[in-house]
């Protein structure tokens, strides 16, 4: 699956094209703010992100914690009192002390979602934080934006768990998309399929849709990825940036649009 499109014929969406994708923000709006924090994620939302993504770990002592490393040694502020250890080795109050950049602090889950006024892709890191975030799902007020969010995870068994025990739709990442791949969206019963733009391709994506799968990849920062996701129709973009690819859509759909 290695056919790859010409930037240069995507340059315009034609009138016929499909429906705009959605924009995500990645880890907030990780480009113009500390990520994976309560200020990037309002960011991201003033910049245009229809979706919020973010990464989860499981505490010392079970708590759901927003941030992508296993450890907090490269976000923590140098003068932070606690600027080294693993998130897995750390109690939720240890946590607390961690000071990030522009004095932001680690968040949970559950703080994020009681105030996204967005959906969130809410990347499971390991499988063990599968059970906790499903009932925090679970326990989401009906109507509430972060209950139309969705699990994705490189994970099978985190995203097994959540189809197991909540409704939450869930996205099966993956480095490029393939036939094994596929059939493990299908096992899950995945409502999409994450791949890695550095490996989406027309054939790939075409392969995804005849499947059944949204196609969802990350993380598009630069024009020709931005070409290449939309050559292949995905529903989704990905995006450190937001009110970048903002402006870009707009442009493309625009007064000059070359049909």
């Amino acid at each position: 699956m290695t056919q790859q499109p010409d930037p240069q014929t995507v340059s315009r969406r034609p009138a016929s094209s499909p429906p705009r994708p959605a924009i995500v923000g990645h880890r907030g709006a990780a480009a113009h703010a500390p990520e994976n924090t309560l200020a990037s994620f309002r960011r991201a939302l003033e910049d245009g992100a229809q979706l919020l993504e973010c990464d989860v770990h499981l505490s010392a002592d079970g708590q759901v914690v927003v941030m992508h490393d296993e450890t907090i040694d490269r976000t923590a502020d140098a003068a932070s009192p606690l600027a080294t250890g693993a998130i897995g080795d750390l109690t939720r109050a240890e946590l607390d002390t961690v000071q990030l950049a522009e004095g932001e602090k680690i968040p949970s889950l559950e703080e994020l979602l009681a105030v996204t006024t967005a959906p969130v892709f809410i990347e499971v890191k390991v499988a063990a934080a599968a059970r906790a975030v499903a009932e925090q799902l679970r326990a989401l007020p009906e109507g509430s934006p972060a209950a139309a969010s969705t699990v994705i995870s490189f994970h099978a068994d985190a995203l097994a768990e959540i189809r197991r025990t909540t409704d939450t739709p869930v996205s099966y990442l993956v480095e490029q998309i393939d036939e094994r791949a596929l059939e493990t969206a299908r096992e899950l019963g995945a409502a999409g399929v994450g791949p890695s733009i550095r490996g989406l391709s027309l054939r790939a994506a075409e392969a995804a849709r005849t499947a059944g799968l949204q196609v969802n990849p990350w993380t598009v920062n630069r024009p020709e990825q931005l070409a290449v996701a939309l050559a292949c129709r995905v529903d989704t973009i990905t995006t450190d940036d937001p009110a970048w690819v903002q402006r870009e859509l707009d442009v493309r759909e625009g007064p000059g649009t070359i049909g």
